[in-house]
């Protein structure tokens, strides 16, 4: 599912998409329309100007283009804009999506819908209907298996088995060290190492980075190097212009690879781009169907965006494919408890701590769940516990900081996400979309920590942070 496909094909011709005017179909919103209509052009000419034409000019109105994005402004029980991306030549309506204009001044308005808009709009033209590689043979044998290996023990996404990866894809490079597959798989263990709290960040990630650069140095090419360095950026370095850029680089290397897919679509959904997201992670499902770590993240990414119950749906999914995935039962937890079911939340917290030897992290997150509940006692016992008992491990600040939240502890929700910060925790991207800090978004403190970061304020259920 994993493998090494061949670097991507060639394109004589560069797909060309043209913007109609946004059409006022409300009355006195024609400067809104324009205001959208014109950064609509704007952002999406400057994601890849050599490979996507984008036209909006009234003196190229007869040009025959691949692609037409097609909108209005109408008013039903409040403004919104009915956007749909049709392919020319049959007529298919790829894409259609409507966006509420909730009231704010033109400008950020206008930019807000542009940055909702875009990115489908690009993932939708650039990203073919998917297609298998084949896969590209490493110069040794060796090499080859032992990175096989690495992926196999990559996918099982548990500690043991990630170390036995880190150590297949060490063998590999032994083997070959201008292997670049190889020094990605390096890269994407070292990082899940770090996102899943087994390593320090600030012990895996400098390694991390350099051997996706080293994959980089070895084949510019190559989806999975460019994939591996967007992740860097994006969770360690938050630098999320630099991974939005290596994602679509790695899409436009090898549209076939789904982890792009998958990663990018966790970008969007930080970003509060949740069709974009959507549009993402779907896409990755296409082109691999049975991935568990997906389908989880396909429940993630409705999760971010409030849809609860078609998150459980994809947790459920992934269950049927294997009962015991850890990753599943952990956050099937929180999307029940987000229902309002305690009672099912911890009983999933409980079976995730026996399958995952007792995590701290999963301690934190039932810790939440006592919290919601209104068992205050037995959250602040699970918090109490991990406080003393972890001596210098590494702690689950970020999961502790929504505890807090859940209990009303606003100073010391806002001392551990700054803990989490500091230490670079990988979970942090989502803080702007995970509904676990709602009862306290609205604070001062808050709002520093999020400032701080250089998160975007828009989160689901509201157009920005008032």
């Amino acid at each position: 599912m994993m493998a090494t496909q061949m670097p991507p094909r060639s394109c004589e011709k560069h797909p060309t998409i043209r913007i109609e005017k946004l059409l006022d179909q409300t009355v006195g919103n024609q400067a809104l329309c324009d205001a959208i209509w014109a950064k609509t052009i704007a952002a999406l000419g400057q994601l890849n100007p050599d490979k996507l034409q984008v036209e909006g000019r009234e003196e190229t109105a007869d040009l025959v283009a691949d692609y037409l994005l097609k909108w209005s402004l109408e008013d039903h029980a409040g403004l919104q804009v009915k956007a749909k991306l049709v392919l020319v030549e049959s007529q298919t309506i790829l894409w259609s999506q409507l966006y509420p204009c909730r009231h704010c001044d033109i400008d950020a308005l206008s930019r807000h819908l542009a940055d909702q808009i875009v990115p489908c709009v690009w993932l939708k033209v650039i990203s073919p209907p998917p297609s298998r590689g084949i896969m590209q043979r490493a110069e040794k044998p060796g090499c080859r298996e032992a990175y096989l290996k690495g992926r196999y023990f990559w996918q099982q996404r548990n500690e043991e088995s990630l170390r036995k990866a880190m150590q297949c894809f060490k063998t590999a490079i032994q083997e070959y060290p201008d292997s670049a597959p190889s020094y990605s798989g390096l890269a994407d263990t070292l990082t899940l190492l770090s996102f899943y709290e087994i390593v320090p960040p600030a012990q895996a990630m400098p390694a991390a980075r350099r051997a996706a650069l080293k994959a980089v140095q070895l084949d510019p090419n190559l989806a999975e190097a460019h994939a591996s360095l967007a992740d860097i950026r994006f969770h360690f370095d938050r630098d999320w212009e630099g991974a939005d850029l290596e994602y679509r680089r790695a899409i436009q290397c090898n549209p076939g690879y789904a982890l792009t897919y998958h990663w990018y679509a966790n970008l969007h959904a930080a970003r509060g781009q949740h069709e974009a997201a959507k549009i993402a992670i779907l896409h990755a499902l296409e082109i691999d169907p049975v991935s568990l770590i997906t389908l989880v993240f396909a429940g993630v990414t409705s999760h971010l965006s409030r849809q609860f119950d078609e998150a459980i749906k994809y947790y459920q999914s992934a269950l049927e494919l294997d009962p015991d995935f850890v990753w599943a039962h952990m956050y099937l937890a929180q999307a029940l408890e987000q229902k309002g079911d305690y009672k099912g939340a911890v009983h999933e917290f409980e079976n995730t701590l026996r399958l995952s030897n007792g995590s701290n992290c999963v301690m934190a997150m039932k810790a939440h769940a006592h919290a919601l509940a209104g068992d205050a006692a037995s959250a602040r016992q699970i918090l109490r516990g991990l406080k003393t008992s972890a001596d210098h491990a590494y702690m689950p600040s970020y999961d502790i900081a929504a505890t807090h939240a859940a209990l009303g502890e606003s100073k010391q929700m806002g001392f551990w996400l700054n803990r989490a910060c500091n230490e670079r925790s990988m979970k942090v991207f989502t803080l702007m979309q995970d509904p676990r800090f709602d009862p306290l978004r609205h604070l001062f403190e808050f709002r520093q920590i999020v400032d701080h970061l250089g998160l975007p304020r828009y989160s689901p259920g509201r157009f920005a942070l008032s």
